[in-house]
């Protein structure tokens, strides 16, 4: 009997280490693979010539120059705009000037994890929004957190199942998001 239990428990042991080490080969390729990206195929600001942090970026980081036109808005609340970009700026990641509509919470501003939960928190607290329970911040920020050995299994699955869905990527975020849920006084999810 004994040996049946440390047979069990030395195949669980094992199979944690495999585990372990596959998330540690597919880190090291995501650290690779990030770099690449913004080496060789991130756009650059046509003004200032730094790379941006994405395609659906709006506005340079340094030079603040536009990188693309902006999409024409629908009239927003001035009233609301304002109190958003209020709440907003006291993450302290932007100043309330240079917070627009098109602003990506999550790439502009690099909101990510807790701090995102925590900004949707206060924003559905400030603005009384009556459906708080059907948003789901990770959706928009990701996760925090080191790695998971067993996040692997889970990225093969998709790879191998599900190829179509991108499991990995966060649905973008606006700022203009923000203020139609204020408007309406309930979550509206973003159009993607």
């Amino acid at each position: 009997m004994e040996s049946v239990i440390v047979n069990i428990f030395l195949g669980l042991v094992l199979f944690f280490c495999i585990s372990f080490a596959a998330s540690m080969v597919l880190y090291v390729i995501m650290f690779l693979y990030w770099p690449f990206c913004y080496i060789f195929l991130a756009p650059k600001c046509f003004n200032c010539g730094k790379k941006v942090v994405s395609k659906e970026t709006i506005r340079c980081p340094r030079c603040r120059s536009f990188l693309r036109e902006e999409q024409p808005q629908e009239e927003m609340n001035p009233e609301l705009y304002a109190r958003v970009k209020t709440l907003v700026a006291k993450t302290g990641l932007a100043s309330e000037e240079e917070l627009m509509p098109e602003t990506h919470l999550g790439d502009d501003l690099g909101i990510a994890g807790d701090d995102g939960y925590e900004l949707l928190e206060a924003f559905c607290e400030e603005f009384e929004i009556q459906n708080m329970e059907e948003i789901e911040p990770s959706e928009y920020f990701g996760t925090e957190g080191g790695p998971n050995p067993f996040e692997i299994y889970v990225f093969l699955y998709y790879l191998v199942f599900d190829r179509e869905k991108q499991h990995y990527s966060c649905s973008p975020l606006y700022l203009r998001d923000l203020v139609k849920s204020a408007e309406a006084g309930k979550w509206i999810p973003p159009e993607t």
